[in-house]
This record gives structure tokens, C-alpha cells and sequence, in this order.
């Protein structure tokens, strides 16, 4: 059954909808509804199907809550990610960064263009991310263009 979806920008409106998304992923410890307002989503019907945020860190964007279900479809997550760096665009962002732990969302990464960086290099806050527990993960990023 293919329903239709619509790529939007948060708004306020819809905090009910994506909370009710995000408290259905388990993986995820605790929402930080700071980061809905620069949040990217897909909703089909009135349920949310998929949502990109970022939130900044020492004037650099980093993506979370990178999150879709397994049968939205291509066309979708283009737009969803098309948007998502115009509104990086719009915060004049040159440069998002994302952490990762999986070597299949890696992947994606890699062929969504982005890059490993030198993780000895990266740093949330003040903090080096080699002294949290993200010290094994792979940090990576992509070039903003304008």
C-alpha cells in the first residue's frame, strides 16, 4: 500500500507527532526536543516516517536523529536530505559532521558524499572525542556548498 508522503520543516505543530515517532525507537535513551526546531521530516498520513536534525557544536553542525523506517521510499529520503542542507545552508553552515558507530550506516554516508575526518582532530565542546564514549567511532563530515 503506497501512501503519500510529504518532506517538511518542523514546526511546532508537529511536536506531538514526532515525540510519538521518536518514543517508538528504542535505541534512542532520551529525547532532546531542543533539537526538533532545526528537524527535517517525513510524514505519511499524519505519522511521522522519517526525521534528520542537527544541533550545533563550537559553531559546526553535527547530525542526529537521523531516523526512517525500512520501507520509506528513495524519493523521499532525497528530499528529506535536499532539505535538510538547505537548512543547514540557511544557519550558514559549511561543514556537518556526523559520529558513527555502525559500519553500514557508514556506508551510506560514504555514498551520500561525506568523509572521514581525523577523529584525534574533533572535539565536542571542550572535550577531545577521543576522551568519550565516542573514542572508537568514526567521525565524518561533508563540505556544505553554497
Amino acid at each position: 500500500m503506497n501512501q503519500n508522503k510529504v518532506v517538511k520543516i518542523y514546526e511546532p505543530s508537529d511536536f506531538n507527532k514526532v515525540m510519538n515517532f521518536l518514543q517508538g525507537v528504542h535505541a534512542l535513551g532520551e529525547i532532546e526536543e531542543e533539537l526538533f526546531d532545526n528537524a527535517v521530516l517525513i510524514l505519511s498520513e499524519e505519522d511521522i516516517v522519517g526525521m534528520i536534525t542537527f544541533e550545533m557544536f563550537r559553531k559546526k553542525a553535527l547530525i542526529r536523529y537521523f531516523i526512517f523506517d525500512r520501507d520509506v521510499e528513495e524519493e523521499y529520503l532525497i528530499e528529506m536530505y535536499d532539505k535538510f542542507f538547505d537548512n543547514l545552508r540557511k544557519h550558514n553552515m559549511t561543514r556537518v559532521f556526523v559520529i558513527i558507530n555502525n559500519d553500514n550506516i557508514k556506508e551510506m554516508f560514504l555514498n551520500l558524499g561525506f568523509k572521514e575526518f581525523p577523529k584525534e582532530s574533533f572535539f565536542l565542546t571542550e572535550e577531545s572525542i577521543m576522551n568519550t564514549k565516542y573514542k572508537e567511532a568514526t567521525v565524518m563530515f561533508y563540505e556544505i556548498e553554497f
